[in-house]
């Protein structure tokens, strides 16, 4: 079996991460080595225990040990979980020359790692992830900690590892959900710093199951070095390693904001990857091109990019809980380009007040990458929680001009369904006549482009009115008005424009 071996180099702190398939005879021989007559306490899961509790028994075969099962989740991750973990120490005897096992995935390697820590002023740790999120990304770094009601990671220490066991056999009972859910941590690491990784995703495109065997372990790799390589630059979060926060400010506040355990990790950094790509491309930062690439990779992998059912309120009150803040300011990453992202420090306030414009452009954008309705109604099918779900609206509205007006979705992009599930998504009630048209609640510039090119004008004129009423600085739909500049159906102007539609729609622009 072929073995191979990555070392972060920390001085005093360094520790090596051993790759392969059936490595627990070399995890034996490390841990004899390394600890001989030192008492070994491993925690895990339920969940994991229930599927791996032989394979733990045969990891650790000859040493003497004694396991603890914590129940699963993201809501678990919290200072009683932590005491019940020193409980556990306290009762096996453990001291300074024990070692702590974290056997499981992201949420145990964070519990186990802070009690390691913490437990008579720290005690060694080694991890053994058993997810893809925890092997590319909370398994290397040192970052150990828990949640508290008020936010994500409020409690924490660094505590490097002694070393990391990434056996990829693990990867091979995790489910669709916890299998995508990692691949974001790795379309992070792609965007951060590593543009070859990003051209591959893009490549290979769709959700994890599209890697296998070799290409497995590419991926895992590639991504564990870039942060190792972050990791030995600025190993404390001072300056450089803040990128791999990418993604984190705005998914970690949605995760909060929806209750802990609603996401997944993976998704929240999803749906954070998404509209902090787009706050970006706001600000400057970020390239169009960019965030046309992302939005439907993103989606392509199965991600939701929103939660509808969490109020922009509350993620902006998350987000002013964020470790990276600095009185009003926020420490952001942004990406620059693929493989580049640049430190801002963004005004609190201004995240928060474009949360509102970033939220209905994905909603635009989700309605773009599925006006192929078969290809929408298998998003939907594979990701119930997916924000097409709350678009549904747009997408009959525009059904009677799909065939016309809208190039169709690949069919290798998305895959396709049945018959009888396209019926699933029927509208109860016949469209809007096209002689009557009426401007829907939610207004998009797809969806005005699209009243438009069958000659709705009047309606198309009412949607981008109503969307720069409210997001004056909406680039798109400045962009739709600039490129209709001359016609006598759209003023040339946008003052004037603006004008027009409070005096034809009564619209105060005070």
């Amino acid at each position: 079996m072929n073995r191979e071996t990555m070392t972060v180099a920390l001085g005093d702190r360094s520790y090596d991460i051993f790759f392969g398939r059936e490595i627990y005879s070399l995890f034996q021989e490390w841990i004899c080595r390394f600890y001989p007559g030192g008492s070994v306490h491993v925690v895990t899961d339920r969940n994991v225990a229930s599927i791996y509790g032989g394979d733990i028994q045969r990891w650790l075969e000859g040493i003497p040990h004694d396991v603890l099962a914590l129940p699963p989740g993201e809501e678990r991750k919290n200072f009683d979980t932590v005491r019940e973990i020193y409980g556990f120490l306290a009762r096996g005897d453990a001291d300074r020359d024990s070692l702590v096992v974290a056997f499981g995935g992201g949420v145990v390697g964070d519990l186990a790692g802070f009690a390691a820590a913490t437990y008579l002023r720290g005690i060694s740790c080694i991890q053994v992830p058993t997810t893809l999120l925890s092997q590319v990304d909370s398994s290397v770094g040192g970052k150990t900690g828990f949640n508290l009601p008020e936010g994500k990671n409020l409690v924490g220490a660094f505590h490097q590892p002694r070393a990391v066991f990434i056996d990829d056999a693990f990867l091979r009972t995790l489910d669709d959900r916890n299998l995508r859910a990692g691949m974001a941590e790795v379309v992070k690491c792609a965007l951060a710093g590593d543009a070859e990784l990003w051209d591959r995703l893009l490549a290979v495109g769709g959700g994890g199951k599209a890697f296998e065997g070799e290409e497995w372990r590419w991926i895992v790799r590639r991504a564990i070095a870039f942060k190792a390589s972050v990791v030995e630059k600025d190993e404390r979060e001072t300056s450089l390693r803040k990128i791999l926060n990418l993604g984190h400010t705005i998914g970690h506040a949605m995760e909060k904001s929806g209750g802990y355990g609603r996401l997944l990790h993976g998704e929240a950094v999803a749906i954070g990857l998404a509209w902090e790509a787009i706050l970006g491309l706001r600000l400057g930062v970020t390239g169009e091109e960019l965030v046309d690439a992302l939005v439907p990779l993103l989606i392509g992998m199965g991600f939701p990019l929103d939660d509808p059912g969490v109020a922009l309120t509350s993620i902006a009150a998350a987000i002013g809980m964020d470790k990276k803040r600095r009185m009003s300011d926020v420490d952001l990453p942004l990406v620059a380009a693929p493989g580049r992202c640049e430190l801002r420090r963004v005004p609190l306030a201004e995240i928060r007040g474009a949360l509102p414009g970033i939220r209905a452009e994905i909603r635009e954008r989700s309605i773009a990458r599925g006006l192929n309705l078969p290809a929408a109604n298998a998003i939907l099918a594979e990701s119930p929680g997916s924000s097409l779900v709350h678009v549904g609206d747009e997408v009959y509205e525009i059904r009677s001009a799909e065939e016309s007006v809208v190039p169709p979705v690949p069919e290798e992009a998305v895959p396709a369904v049945e018959p009888e599930q396209a019926t699933a998504v029927e509208p109860e009630s016949e469209p809007v006549p096209p002689e009557l048209p009426a401007a829907p609640a939610v207004r998009t510039v797809t969806l005005a482009n699209l009243y438009w090119l069958q000659g709705e004008h009047s309606t198309a004129r009412r949607i981008i009115g109503e969307i720069l009423r409210d997001d004056p600085a909406n680039l798109r739909a400045q962009a739709w008005l600039a490129a209709r500049t001359g016609d006598d159906l759209v003023e040339a102007d946008l003052l004037g424009f603006l004008e027009t539609m409070a005096k034809e729609y009564g619209y105060d622009l005070s």
